[in-house]
């Protein structure tokens, strides 16, 4: 395996003024922040060559439309290590984590939902979802995966009871529920305010695209507005679904659209559950601990505010309400100080 250093170094064609490993998150990249004189650069290694061949796919299908991500500018031989453009110091959730719903972070949230549009609609027809990393599109295989992962890694590490022939069933008339949805794009599948980075002039760039696959235009915007960490109001978010819609003129889409909302938030939010608790319960890790109950919070309002849940899926329902009772409360305390 090349030194890490060496390879950027070989790139410059002179020593790195600096070259610093970032900290790690959820992913098992690794990604430094290298520089020369004045030019920065990012340099990331990591081992999954399937995700990486997504990654340089994605990238270049991006850069040819002038999109808003890093261009991939040297990869080795073995396609495991490889130097991106350095788009910016702060991602918009360190942003979000400073100044709340300042002017400036509606500005870039506008921003941010502006690109995404422009991106979702610019990829039409010109990408080969074969090339996609895990999944093609957002069909029966990753939406029951979704759905098992908030069951395995959050009911049943905290040892929620349940029926477990009902919930399936549940499952997968969800599942056929979100199959239809409507309009279809490319969907970025973890698209947050962490993944978005801030330039000193304030534009944005989205990086950690390479599980994109096609799926429901609105899961991302989901996916961004409702994030657990941001804590956007309920105006906040109400304002800027608004504006995100406004970019859609054909009104039966702009309609179907909002029909998906709700049922991208229950997605979402499960999904999201399911990481907290793997990540989070199981593995450690802080960034999600810090998150569980704002994730909680999230789920268990949507399931009492859409009745969709308590009339359609009912074991879900009452699985949700249990969440927030007091005896679950207080194990996921002690599993978090444990």
């Amino acid at each position: 395996m090349q030194n890490h250093q060496e390879f950027f170094e070989d790139f410059l064609g002179k020593r790195a003024s600096s070259f610093v490993a970032l900290p790690q998150s959820g992913s098992a990249r690794i990604n430094y922040i290298a520089s020369s004189e004045t030019q920065k650069y990012v340099v990331t290694y990591n081992e999954n060559t399937l995700e990486n061949e997504a990654f340089f796919y994605f990238s270049e299908v991006f850069a040819g439309l002038n999109l808003n991500t890093p261009k991939v500018l040297l990869i080795d031989q073995e396609r495991d290590l490889y130097i991106q453009e350095f788009l910016g110091d702060r991602t918009l959730s360190e942003v979000i984590s400073q100044e709340g719903e300042s002017e400036r972070v509606k500005d870039l949230v506008k921003k941010s939902l502006k690109a995404l549009f422009e991106l979702q609609n610019k990829t039409l027809g010109k990408v080969d979802y074969s090339n996609s990393f895990e999944y093609e599109s957002y069909d029966d295989l990753p939406i029951t995966h979704d759905l098992y992962y908030f069951k395995n890694f959050m009911l049943d590490v905290l040892e929620i009871e349940y029926h477990k022939s009902t919930l399936l069933k549940e499952f997968k008339q969800i599942s056929e529920v979100i199959q239809k949805l409507e309009p279809k794009t490319l969907m970025i599948r973890d698209f947050q305010s962490r993944n978005i980075l801030v330039n000193e002039e304030d534009k944005v760039y989205f990086i950690d695209y390479q599980s994109a696959m096609e799926g429901p235009a609105g899961y991302d915007v989901i996916s961004f507005l409702y994030q657990a960490k941001a804590k956007f109001s309920k105006n906040f978010k109400e304002e800027m679904l608004e504006y995100y819609l406004a970019f859609w003129e054909n009104a039966s889409k702009r309609e179907a659209l909002k029909t998906s909302f709700e049922w991208m938030q229950m997605m979402r939010f499960l999904q999201v559950l399911g990481a907290y608790g793997f990540r989070g319960l199981i593995q450690r890790k802080s960034h999600f601990l810090a998150s569980l109950f704002q994730g909680i919070d999230n789920i268990y309002e949507l399931n009492q505010s859409w009745n969709v849940i308590s009339q359609n899926f009912p074991e879900l329902y009452f699985v949700i309400l249990r969440l927030k009772s007091p005896e679950v409360q207080s194990k996921i305390e002690d599993l978090i100080i444990g």
